[in-house]
């Protein structure tokens, strides 16, 4: 195998949009077991027989050596193993390319896309795609950007809903690190460079087992920074006919520092008890600049022509679970568990602004600081009804107290109104149970039926406001799952689900929040509109179809091809409107405010195709045998309607036409190096988010490429450089004829590259 069959090989998987898949671990050979109690009697009496007949005699009986091989457990034969559709990328996926953090990793996950910052499955985002870590909801502002990939055991995608995890797209559930069996010590450092100023991390993880009690205890710090240009142009039209048009050109630039620690321990009490304790803590703070300059194109000059902005933040997340695992002699398993969560932030902000000639306009000061604590129950009861049939009973309990503040003040003088300097107050109940039967029908055939009951409550007070809005949901789901043969190498999995997605709380409270373009005393643009909530809000209610096929070839990866259907009743969408006195303590000008609302209902389907395996595998012509070559690839076909939304591109929100992935490693024999590389393609597309409302996106070209050289056993470094294409993302938002009103921007940012190199050593 030579290096130039690479390239051909790449550009038939950009053609076909094919590729690759991760080569599975080679097959552990023990050393032969020790011979059992009645072999070794039986030899101690042959060499007796032997000795009294003389020593020329040959042994009655000869025993042959016997050599037991057991294959290693690999990603691709955890998913093939599981009743639902699932996929499983643990350490050989996490460390392929020494990303900086694990949404570097996510982007780049088969029918994973990313959308600011938040991954995203089958294009739905925003709460359609439920984010777990542990198992359990994600803290709130929390940015799995802030999570190193060292810090994580793996990570399970979940296509679809089940009676467990009810994703109307599914769900991603980040594992960090557990405790391993024997003694384990690593480091990992890592030095980047993205913008503004060098950034590093260094992590350290130490395991071991003493007696009953297996520990690990990983420690990681991180510093970042990132700096992008951008440049706008917006312009607006009022029913009299007046045009304003504005040039901007800004800057931001952020610098972070996160520490982590999350040390987990396991205690098998007996052989059948086992208890699991576990801790989360990050602290992280950040240092923020942003600047802009502002010029007048049409209409009546700006007031503001330049301003800045300063902001420092600080914030923790600290998280406490216990968890109990007791197994029965008929093969049940009792689960308890608990857990404490507390997320503190507080940030504090000064901004100023100046007229064309110089003069101070604005300064202004804001702190924000916000709270909520999380405690959590649940049980899970696993019951075999023989030997295959299981059923499994659950029930969760969560509250969440939510309290925040934010204090303005301009010119040293405070403001007080419903938003601001008021305390704000939430609390979050939730209740759910569950049901679900494990049911092999034979060698062939598997079923799992389940239903969810759940409910949610909310109260908020803003000192003026009193919201109570409670919502429940029945949500029953069946997943069929069909081997051809018995090992499951190729398989039909299909499932029938009713989810839903709950309003989160932002969108239920019905504070008021000013548009930042636009200082309170002028009126603003449907573009650049205020923001309030609707406590009337009810959960969006989905049925969907999943039907996948799945080969899993003998030498390892996987082919897969699915359909997915989803119909969304009682949709939100946010609708725009002008008003005049809504919150007279605030503004008495006309706003044009944002607020969602349930419009009605939405459908989504989508064909996903996802390659991966050995490149001699699918492209023989190409590859030599043992060729070292991974290839892995995926295409991901999407389409959505929202019916009270005129087409034809009334898709719904963020969600591409469609999404590929490819990419490959090589393992260049006798050398100790791997070479690899992934593309990420995404198109331009328009989404009409109401009849006189319309934004666009730009594509997306993300190229990322990897160089591994293991220097022995147990030290490896990896240098990778990610977005190596570094296109700039165009986004424009206009309104036509809204009320006699139009509007519409334009705004260009750059994106950055960033090169990074990591040493781990293990010891």
């Amino acid at each position: 195998m030579t290096a130039h069959r690479i390239l051909p090989a790449m550009a038939l998987l950009l053609a076909s949009l094919s590729a690759t898949a991760q080569t599975p671990p080679p097959q552990a050979t023990p050393a032969p077991a020790p011979a059992p109690a009645p072999a070794l009697a039986a030899s101690a009496a042959s060499a007796a027989s032997a000795a009294a007949k003389g020593a020329d005699a040959p042994p009655a009986n000869t025993l042959e050596r016997v050599q037991v091989t057991a294959a290693t457990e690999t990603d691709d034969s955890l998913r093939r193993r599981q009743s639902i559709a699932m996929s499983i990328y643990g350490r050989e996926e996490l460390d392929r390319q020494g990303d900086i953090d694990v949404t570097d990793v996510l982007k780049r996950l088969p029918g994973v896309s990313m959308d600011g910052g938040a991954p995203r499955l089958r294009g739905l985002g925003g709460g359609y795609t439920q984010i777990l870590i542990n198992g359990e909801p994600a803290p709130p502002g929390f940015s799995l950007d802030s999570l190193a990939p060292a810090d994580v055991e793996r990570i399970e995608v979940v296509s679809g809903a089940t009676a467990e995890y009810p994703g109307v797209a599914g769900t991603i559930n980040v594992v960090l690190r557990e405790p391993p069996r024997t003694l384990q010590r690593e480091w990992r450092g890592n030095v980047n460079y993205r913008a503004v100023q060098p950034g590093g991390s260094t992590a350290f993880q130490w395991g071991d087992r003493i007696g009953a009690v297996s520990f690990v205890v990983p420690v990681s710090v991180s510093r970042s920074a990132q700096a992008t240009h951008y440049e706008q142009v917006r312009i607006s039209r009022t029913p009299g006919g007046q045009v304003q048009s504005q040039a901007i050109q800004g800057r931001d630039e952020g610098r972070s520092t996160t520490a982590q620690l999350a040390p987990r321990l396991q205690w098998k009490a007996t052989d059948w008890d086992t208890l699991n304790l576990s801790a989360f803590w990050q602290h992280g703070q950040s240092r923020n600049a942003s600047e802009r300059s502002i010029a007048t194109l049409l209409g009546t000059p700006w007031l503001t022509a330049n301003d800045d902005a300063r902001s420092e933040g600080s914030g923790d997340v600290r998280r406490a679970a216990a968890n109990w695992v007791h197994k029965q002699q008929d093969g049940g398993k009792v689960e308890l568990k608990g857990s404490w969560q507390d997320t503190t932030r507080d940030n504090a902000l000064h901004y100023d602004s100046y007229r064309a000639d110089g003069r101070l306009l604005v300064t202004r000061e804001t702190r924000t600081d916000f709270g909520e604590e999380r405690a959590a129950l649940g049980g899970r009861w696993t019951q075999p009804m023989g030997d295959d049939h299981t059923v499994v009973t659950g029930w969760d309990i969560e509250t969440r107290e939510r309290d925040e503040l934010r204090r303005i003040w301009d010119f040293g003088v405070e403001r007080l109104d419903s938003a601001t300097g008021l305390p704000f107050a939430a609390r979050i109940g939730r209740a759910a149970v569950f049901i679900q039967d494990d049911w092999t029908l034979g060698p062939q055939w598997g079923v799992l039926p389940g239903l969810r009951l759940e409910e949610v409550r909310t109260r908020s007070d803003d000192g003026s406001h009193a919201i109570d809005n409670r919502a429940r949901v029945v949500a029953p789901t069946l997943h069929l799952n069909y081997k051809f043969d018995p090992k499951g190498r190729d398989q039909i999995r299909s499932s029938l689900s009713r989810s839903f997605k709950m309003p989160d709380l932002t969108a239920l409270v019905g504070r008021y929040v000013l548009n930042g373009n636009y200082e309170r005393t002028e009126t603003n643009t449907p573009i650049a509109a205020d923001s309030a909530g609707n406590p009337q809000l009810q959960p969006e209610l989905s049925t969907g179809l999943d039907l996948r096929f799945e080969h899993y070839p003998a030498s390892g990866g996987v082919f897969s091809v699915g359909f997915f259907y989803r119909q969304i009743d009682d949709l939100i969408r946010r609708g725009i409107r002008l008003e005049s006195g809504m919150a007279p303590d605030i503004t008495n000008m006309p706003r044009w405010v944002s607020r969602p609302m349930n419009i009605g209902r939405a459908t989504t389907r989508g064909l996903e195709l996802e390659i991966k395996g050995r490149g001699e595998e699918w492209l023989p012509a190409l590859f030599d045998k043992d060729s070292g070559v991974n290839l892995r690839a995926a295409l991901n076909l999407y389409r959505s309607a929202v019916e009270q939304v005129d087409g034809p591109d009334n898709r719904l929100e963020a969600q591409p036409p469609w999404l590929s992935n490819m990419g490959f490693d090589w393992r260049i024999a006798d050398s100790g190096w791997t070479v690899g590389a992934s593309l990420v393609l995404q198109p331009g597309y328009a989404t009409n988010q109401t009849d006189l409302q319309v934004a666009h996106r730009s594509a997306v070209r993300t190229l990322d490429a990897f160089a591994a050289w293991k220097v022995d056993r147990f030290s490896q470094l990896r240098v990778g450089f990610t977005n190596l294409l570094a296109r700039d993302n165009v986004a424009t938002n206009a309104v036509e004829d809204l009320d006699g009103f139009s509007a519409g921007s334009s705004t260009w940012r750059n994106t950055l590259r960033a090169v990074n190199a990591s040493w781990v050593v293990r010891f």
